[in-house]
C-alpha cells in the first residue's frame, strides 16, 4: 500500500513538473492587434516568389478592421513557397519608430533583416526570426499566417 501511495505522488509530482513549462510564445513587442488578409494572387502578388517580401502598414488598410501590429507588419515567403509574418518593431528597441530593414545590403532582400538603430540581425527566411548577430537577445516578434480557401492568407495574433 505505501509503495502505491510513493508511486501517486511521484506521478503527479512528475506531471505537474512538466506541466508548468512556459508554451505560450513569448511577446518580443508591446501588444498590438494584427488582423489583415493577404492576398498572392491580386495585389500582394509579390509573394508569390520565393525569398520576397512585402511590407503592410496602416495605409495598406482594405478595410476599417485591418490590423498591423505595433510598427508594422513585414510578411516574407521562405525558399518552400510559405509565408512568415513579422512586426516591424526591432525587440531590443521596443520603439515603433525603430524598425527592421529587408534591404539593408546592395543586393536587396536575402533573407535577413537588420534594425536601423542597434545593428541586430534577424534571419527571417525560415519563418522563426531568430538573431544572427547584434545586441538582441530576443526573436523577431512573430505572427500567425493562416490559409484560407479562397487562396489568400489571413495574419492575425
Amino acid at each position: 500500500m505505501m509503495k502505491r501511495i510513493d508511486v501517486f505522488f511521484l506521478i503527479i509530482f512528475l506531471v505537474v513538473s512538466v506541466s508548468c513549462g512556459d508554451e505560450a510564445p513569448r511577446q518580443t513587442v508591446p501588444y498590438a492587434l494584427v488582423n489583415f488578409r493577404v492576398d498572392p494572387d491580386g495585389a500582394d502578388h509579390i509573394l508569390k516568389n520565393y525569398l520576397t517580401y512585402k511590407i503592410f502598414t496602416e495605409s495598406e488598410a482594405h478595410s476599417s478592421t485591418d490590423r498591423f501590429g505595433y510598427a508594422g507588419v513585414l510578411v516574407v515567403t521562405d525558399a518552400n513557397g510559405g509565408l512568415h509574418a513579422f512586426d516591424l518593431c526591432c525587440p531590443h528597441e521596443d520603439n515603433k519608430q525603430i524598425i527592421i530593414n529587408p534591404d539593408y545590403e546592395e543586393k536587396g532582400y536575402n533573407g535577413k533583416v537588420k534594425c536601423t538603430s542597434c545593428g541586430s540581425v534577424f534571419v527571417t527566411m525560415f519563418g522563426i526570426g531568430n538573431v544572427e548577430s547584434g545586441p538582441s537577445t530576443e526573436p523577431l516578434q512573430r505572427y500567425n499566417v493562416i490559409l484560407l480557401q479562397d487562396g489568400s492568407y489571413r495574419v492575425i495574433n
